[in-house]
């Protein structure tokens, strides 16, 4: 048995504990199929995350 299963994974993203880029490495660990990544996350699997950095200013 593979550990997390989907279901266990879709808990701790219901939580807010995995980021999409983990939700990302799942699939390439092939624990779940990019399907699954789709409904668990409501997100497009071939569509990447868009991160900014805004920096930040010293005072």
């Amino acid at each position: 048995m593979i550990y997390p299963t989907a279901a266990d994974i879709k808990v701790f993203w219901d939580w807010g504990v995995y980021t999409p880029e983990i939700m990302r490495e799942y699939v390439s660990l092939r624990v779940i199929t990019k399907e699954e990544f789709e409904k668990i996350t409501g997100l497009k699997f071939d569509k990447s995350a868009v991160s900014v950095d805004l920096g930040s200013t010293a005072s």
